[in-house]
């Protein structure tokens, strides 16, 4: 059976889901912690625009405008040793730049002391808040955040390799569990597949731990262990049935030939052999639906095969029925490749050439020809230019019972069913084509394409 791809496994969806979870827990993680850190970030620049700006406004209270541009002018000449940035500007009512390290007053509203962050026209991106110093001045005082820019660099950088590592040790933790697992299902669907190819007596190991997947395989086999005694049954019953039906009708066989010859009336002797003819057709017909039963059970089974030399039995049979064409006016011919060999049941693979050959010489008129065909592989391929077989019916004629119009002698229209049995039973594929005219049933391996 072939194996599913990753996204229509079970065992792959398991392994991407976890994978999915890691990456998307991570992902929550690191908004979480960024947000915190953005907010904490903020509080302490909000104290710290709030701590400066309130001191500025008392000297504006206490000094002035002149005293509170010097002030300014002193915090501008500083340089902070942590490397951020500090902006201030004192307006007038219109705006107007009385002092401080910015060209136009920026997008804060000091009427309601708004503070926020800002982007200003050389790109840095300023905290600040603006006040009303009075109806003639208002005050603006801004900081950087590169500190807490970089912080959350560093955490984005951190959480990506932290991601990429869990993601990692997750898919790899994922692909070993899904591995385990997708081992011990296939045990249990090996088991199903040698069933279904005949070992009835397969089992699936692994009955005896206590998971799902050990319930599995011990209900598995409680199955099978049913299906093996129902099959049993059904062949002990078609066994004793058959002998039950087989014994009294070859004793029915007998006393009619004890009262044919103890009898001289010719009417009464055609009747009476007419009763044996049918007698004998009914022994016939349970012999192959055995036969037919019993090689579908043995489907797989490799007791009973043996290296054949498939060449000889295909030349015998060429020989038999090389004169029996001759006597229907038939043409035969035999294209058999030397030394082919093959693991089989010599009785059944001359039963299923001979089934075939039989057929074909049903349907084949006086004046026709018939093919036996063996080459490497094997392939066996047996041809007739009859009437052929109609599309629809290239697979109804290997039910049981069927048989087309046209068919020389008489039948149970079993012969075919026997023969696709067999092939089965040897890891063979049978199938009929159009041979234009007539039909071509071939035989070689199941997994060979035509």
């Amino acid at each position: 059976m072939p194996r599913p791809d990753l996204l229509r496994s079970v065992f792959g969806r398991v392994t991407l889901s976890a994978l999915l979870v890691s990456l998307l827990s991570t992902l929550a993680l690191f908004l979480v912690v960024q947000k915190i850190v953005e907010d904490d970030g903020r509080a302490m620049l909000g104290r710290e625009v709030d701590t400066d700006l309130a001191g500025l406004a008392d000297i504006y209270v206490s000094g002035g405008d002149a005293e509170l541009k010097d002030r300014i002018g002193d915090r501008l000449a500083v340089s902070r040793e942590d490397g951020e940035r500090s902006w201030y500007m004192l307006a007038d009512a219109n705006g107007r730049r009385l002092a401080g390290n910015l060209e136009q007053w920026p997008s804060i509203a000091p009427e309601v002391s708004e503070a926020r962050f800002v982007d200003l026209p050389d790109g840095d991106r300023m905290f600040g808040r603006a006040t009303q110093l009075g109806p003639r001045a208002k005050l603006l005082v801004g900081r950087s955040n590169y500190r807490g820019e970089a912080l959350l660099t560093r955490l984005a950088v951190a959480f990506s390799v932290a991601g990429a590592g869990i993601a990692l040790l997750s898919l790899i933790a994922g692909h070993l569990a899904a591995r385990r697992l997708r081992a011990r299902v296939g045990v249990v669907n090996a088991t199903f597949d040698a069933v279904r190819a005949g070992r009835i007596a397969a089992r699936a190991p692994g009955a005896g731990d206590s998971d799902e997947l050990a319930e599995l395989a011990a209900n598995t086999n409680a199955m099978l262990n049913q299906l093996e005694r129902l099959v049993e049954a059904q062949r002990a019953v078609s066994d004793q049935t058959a002998h039950e039906i087989r014994t009294p009708l070859m004793h029915l066989d007998t006393r009619i030939l004890k009262a044919m010859e103890s009898t001289t009336d010719d009417a009464l002797l055609r009747t009476l052999e007419q009763s044996r003819g049918e007698i004998r057709g009914v022994v016939r017909l349970l012999d192959s639906l055995l036969d037919i039963a019993s090689t579908q059970a043995m489907r797989g089974d490799p007791r009973g095969l043996a290296d054949v030399n498939l060449s000889d039995i295909a030349e015998s049979l060429a020989d038999l029925y090389g004169a029996s064409a001759e006597e229907l006016g038939i043409g035969f011919h035999a294209r058999i490749a030397p030394g082919v060999h093959f693991r089989a049941d010599p009785m059944q693979m001359t039963r299923v050439m001979s089934n075939l050959l039989d057929n074909a010489f049903k349907y084949v008129p006086s004046g026709g020809s018939v093919l036996l065909e063996l080459s490497p592989g094997p392939r066996i391929v047996v041809q007739d230019d009859g009437p052929g077989i109609p599309c629809v019916d290239r697979e109804r004629v290997f039910e049981r019972y069927v048989r087309l119009d046209g068919a020389r002698g008489g039948g149970h229209g079993l012969g075919l069913s026997l023969a696709r049995a067999i092939a089965e039973r040897h890891a063979l594929s049978l199938h009929v084509d159009d041979a234009a005219p007539g039909a071509r049933f071939v035989i070689q391996p199941e997994d060979r394409d035509d």
